[in-house]
């Protein structure tokens, strides 16, 4: 039985020493893996931020672009027609949309849904003001009737609540 007791005695004392050894270890460990992981997530963060700034000012761009005040006196030519005028207006914005559809990966999905809005709401204005003209008339016309309805509006453009909240996300991203 004293055998039993000795053994006993210093299994007891190894047990707690490999249980202290084993505790300071894996708290060790644990805290050098949450390091690497915000390390590795501030890397992650300084590389991602100047690619989704530009998609922020892409998209800002697109706004700008695509705003009737912008489009119209960029797409319109002397020849045309109201029909000539409103489908190259139309194919102008979901040309633009097209090619910066991409950016959706990198702003919020309301941000991008409000971007969605703009732009329907923008061909909306097109062909609710082209529909209601004859479409031999020269494209002049449709420009001059399309500001005339932004110059009586008195809401705001979906456009311009757009910009206020890409502008919103960027100072988010800077923490602000």
């Amino acid at each position: 039985m004293e055998l039993f007791w000795q053994i006993l005695g210093y299994i007891i004392p190894a047990l707690v020493v490999f249980g202290t050894t084993y505790m300071v270890i894996r708290a060790f460990l644990d805290r050098e893996h949450k390091m690497r992981l915000l390390e590795f997530r501030q890397a992650h963060l300084r590389e991602a931020l100047p690619v989704r700034l530009q998609a922020y000012e892409r998209l800002t761009l697109f706004i700008e672009r695509i705003s009737l005040n912008n489009l119209l006196p960029r797409v319109r030519k002397q020849e045309m027609n109201v029909s000539e005028f409103r489908t190259a207006l139309i194919n102008n914005i979901r040309l633009e949309y097209e090619h910066n559809l991409s950016q959706q990966v990198y702003v919020s999905v309301d941000a991008w849904n409000m971007i969605r809005a703009a732009k329907e709401e923008t061909i909306s204005v097109i062909n609710r003001n082209a529909m209601s003209m004859l479409p031999e008339l020269p494209g002049v016309e449709l420009h001059k009737k399309i500001i005339a309805e932004l110059a009586e509006s008195e809401e705001e453009a979906t456009s311009q609540k757009v910009l206020v909240q890409l502008k919103k996300e960027v100072m988010q991203l800077y923490g602000k």
